[in-house]
């Protein structure tokens, strides 16, 4: 019976992966907000069964991807089935959802990384070069259209929009993982529920106000700011120009994290309704002076644990 259950469960979710992958390719709007559930069935079938039954799993979903959809598709299947059978491993261990989280958004980005790598050697297509390319076409396009329109373009508005665009390209590695941790996000809150109605133990996520990042992230984003000084004067596109400009970028936004997490924690002691620390922090994200402020808030709060001593003084 046990042999039997694994392999219903099995051609089952196999049925459902399928259809969210032709969901995905083939219908336009609905297909891509339900891409974000592909790891869910590799998920739920790694908790189900464990990891070993998995990989034959993933096996036969890359041999379905081929039949029913195209050689294209096959890095989708990768992607969300590698990630899919990591996130599951930890649901299944029993770990707390912020590690799991923080093990998806690593499996997520690493395959991300491989994909990337991936078709650089096999396809011989060099993205960065395809991504100046099509850049650099956008904003002639763009200057184009705005001329035919009457209005007048100035050498020096095109070259902030190069320098935007230029940076984007320099923050790729960043992007990456934005979108595993996007991506390992989404799933496990389309996973969870799921799980706790087949009867499985999984612990809630700590409310947000409880985030506390370790105290080692100060002294990371101290370095990379004085890595960042024009006195280091990295050359523009090097390897440490790229890195620290990613580190930098990636450590401020989880400094920014902390400083929202604190206001949340403040908002709850002094018994603030929930819509106040909402508020704060959307109107951080359009006010860069009050976002400078709550990025210096998340800087004491790590240095000088403001709760520990908020608790003290309560």
């Amino acid at each position: 019976m046990k042999g039997i259950r694994y392999i219903t469960e099995g051609a089952a979710l196999l049925a459902l992966f399928i259809a969210l992958l032709l969901f995905s390719l083939y219908v336009p709007v609905i297909g891509g907000i339900l891409t974000v559930a592909l790891a869910v069935p590799f998920i739920v079938y790694t908790v189900r069964h464990g990891w070993q039954k998995s990989i034959l799993f993933f096996v036969v979903s890359l041999l379905l991807t081929l039949l029913f959809g195209t050689v294209m598709t096959v890095p989708l299947t990768f992607l969300f089935g590698i990630s899919g059978i990591f996130i599951g491993y930890f649901y299944q261990q029993g770990k707390k959802r912020y590690v799991i989280l923080t093990s998806g958004t690593i499996a997520f980005s690493f395959s991300l990384l491989l994909l990337f790598v991936g078709v650089s050697l096999f396809v011989n297509i060099n993205l960065m070069e395809q991504l100046t390319t099509t850049l650099n076409e956008s904003i002639q396009q763009s200057v184009l259209m705005m001329e035919s329109l009457g209005q007048t373009v100035s050498e020096e508005q095109v070259q902030q929009v190069r320098d935007a665009f230029t940076t984007f390209k320099y923050l790729l590695p960043l992007f990456i993982v934005m979108f595993g941790f996007a991506f390992a996000f989404f799933s496990q809150l389309i996973a969870t529920p799921i799980l706790k109605r087949m009867g499985h133990q999984v612990q809630s996520f700590p409310p947000f106000r409880e985030l506390q990042l370790p105290k080692s992230i100060i002294w990371y984003y101290l370095i990379a700011l004085i890595l960042s000084f024009p006195s280091f004067n990295f050359e523009e596109g090097s390897f440490m120009f790229i890195a620290v400009l990613n580190v930098m970028m990636g450590l401020q936004m989880l400094v920014l994290l902390q400083g929202f997490s604190f206001i949340f924690y403040f908002s709850d002691q002094k018994g603030y309704t929930k819509a106040v620390p909402i508020v704060v922090t959307i109107l951080s994200l359009f006010v860069p002076i009050l976002l400078q402020f709550v990025r210096i808030l998340g800087i004491i709060d790590l240095g000088f644990n403001l709760r520990k001593n908020k608790h003290k003084s309560m």
